[in-house]
């Protein structure tokens, strides 16, 4: 499965570890979500459901972190049948490394939050 990469391939040497793990569990949870999503869950699967979905998506063991992340990935996309108040308190009230579901048209992506440092 193609990836943007670990923070060890992404960001510049001395970087941070919080936005390292940032990055990294941004990466983890698009993944691990879309085996939740291909097996019809949601964001209320139990731990084992999701324990399982990282072993095919070849992504674990999980820290709590890790799963509240996937956890954020499951919930209902976004989309413009949402209130602008809607999009704006999910949007900016992201956690670090949580990717965040949207729905264009037919089309559902994640938006991946990768931390930058400059």
């Amino acid at each position: 499965m193609p990836s943007i990469g670990t923070a060890r391939h992404f960001q510049p040497h001395g970087t941070p570890g919080h936005i390292c793990r940032d990055h990294n569990r941004a990466v983890l949870a698009p993944a691990v979500a879309v085996e939740a999503l291909r097996q019809g869950l949601g964001p209320d699967l139990t731990d084992a459901q999701l324990e399982h979905c990282a072993e095919i998506a070849e992504r674990n063991p999980l820290s709590d972190t890790s799963r509240a992340a996937v956890r954020t990935a499951l919930e209902p996309a976004l989309s413009e049948r949402n209130s602008p108040a809607t999009v704006h308190h999910r949007l900016l009230t992201l956690p670090p490394g949580h990717p965040l579901r949207v729905r264009v048209g037919d089309t559902e992506y994640f938006l991946v939050p990768i931390p930058i440092t400059l």
